[in-house]
C-alpha cells in the first residue's frame, strides 16, 4: 500500500531525475547534507524536514503549483505513522486553516491546546491516545512545526479557553505538568494570546472546539472520542461559536487565569 511518505519519495525522486543533479551524492553535496539524508527520503524512510524540503526542491527547481502539491504530500507524510498508518487527510484541511488564521480560538476541556503544548506534554498525550513511540515521536514534531505561526512576524490572536482539571490532571511527570504550566504562563504574557482558565462546569462540557478565522471565512475542528471532524458550515460554525462564547462568559478574567496557573505551577513544583 502507497502511504505519504513512500508517494513524497517518488516526488523527489522524480525531481532528482529530471533536473541536473543525476545522483542523490550531487543533490546531497549542494544540499549541505549527508547522500543518505536524500536515499532515505526518497525510499520514504524517512521524511525530510521542511528547510531540508525546500532546499531540494529549490535545487531542483521546482517551483508553483508542483512545488505546492510536494509540500502538501510532504504536510501528510509529517502526520503519517512510522508504520505508514494512514493519515487522517481531513486534518490538513484545519493545519492549512490554522496556518493562514488571523485569530484562532480553542477550548478543550480534555487537554491543553496543540500550539500551546510543550514538546512533553505533547509527546505524552499522544501515547494516551493509543501512539506507539515512533508514531507519538512523529505526531509531537508535527505539532511543534505548527506552532513556528506563532513566531511569525503577523501571528494569529489565540484565544485558548483552558478546563482547570486539564492542568491539575497529571499527565507524564510532575515535572511535564509544571513546564506545561509555565510555558502557559509565559505564553499569556505575549501580545495576541490570551489564556482563560475556567473552573467548573460550563456549556462546553461535551467536547473541544476550535474555531480558525481567516481569509476564508471561518473553519471548526470539533473533537469526539472516536473522531475529530472539520468544516465549514456556516450552522455547525455559528453553533460552535455560541458554546465558546458561553463557555468563554464563565471563565476567569486573563489577570486571575494567571493567578491561578501560577497557583498550579507551584503545586507541581513542590
Amino acid at each position: 500500500m502507497e502511504t505519504a511518505r513512500t508517494l513524497l519519495g517518488d516526488l523527489l525522486r522524480q525531481a532528482r531525475q529530471q533536473s541536473r543533479y543525476r545522483s542523490q551524492e550531487q543533490l546531497a553535496r549542494v544540499v549541505g547534507k549527508e547522500r543518505t539524508t536524500i536515499t532515505h527520503a526518497e525510499l520514504g524512510d524517512k521524511v525530510p524536514s521542511s528547510e531540508v524540503l525546500d532546499d531540494i526542491l529549490a535545487q531542483c527547481g521546482v517551483t508553483g503549483i508542483a512545488g505546492d502539491a510536494i509540500r502538501g504530500v510532504h504536510r501528510l507524510a509529517r502526520r503519517e505513522g512510522g508504520d505508514g498508518e494512514p493519515v487522517k487527510v481531513w486534518f490538513v484541511g484545519w493545519v492549512d486553516a490554522e496556518a493562514a488564521a488571523w485569530r484562532i480560538t480553542f477550548w478543550n476541556p480534555g487537554a491543553v491546546p496543540g500550539l500551546l503544548q510543550t514538546r512533553d506534554y505533547a509527546y505524552h498525550t499522544f501515547r494516551v491516545y493509543g501512539l506507539g513511540h515512533d508514531q507519538a515521536e512523529a505526531a509531537t514534531a508535527a505539532r511543534m512545526e505548527r506552532q513556528q505561526i506563532l513566531e511569525r512576524d503577523a501571528p494569529p490572536t489565540v484565544v485558548a479557553i483552558i478546563d482547570e482539571v486539564v492542568l491539575q490532571r497529571q499527565l507524564g511527570t510532575p515535572a511535564v505538568m509544571a513546564e506545561q504550566c509555565k510555558k502557559l504562563l509565559e505564553a499569556s504574557e505575549r501580545p495576541g494570546v490570551i489564556v482563560q482558565v475556567v473552573r467548573g462546569a460550563s456549556a462546553g462540557i461535551g467536547g473541544a472546539l476550535a474555531l480558525a478565522e481567516g481569509p476564508q471565512g471561518s473553519v471548526l475542528l470539533s473533537g469526539s472520542v472516536l473522531e475529530d471532524t472539520v468544516t465549514a458550515d456556516g450552522s455547525q460554525v455559528r453553533a460552535a461559536s455560541v458554546i465558546v462564547d458561553a463557555v468563554r462568559g464563565v471563565a476567569a478574567t486573563t489577570a486571575d487565569s494567571r493567578v491561578i496557573l501560577g497557583e498550579i505551577h507551584q503545586r507541581w513544583t513542590a
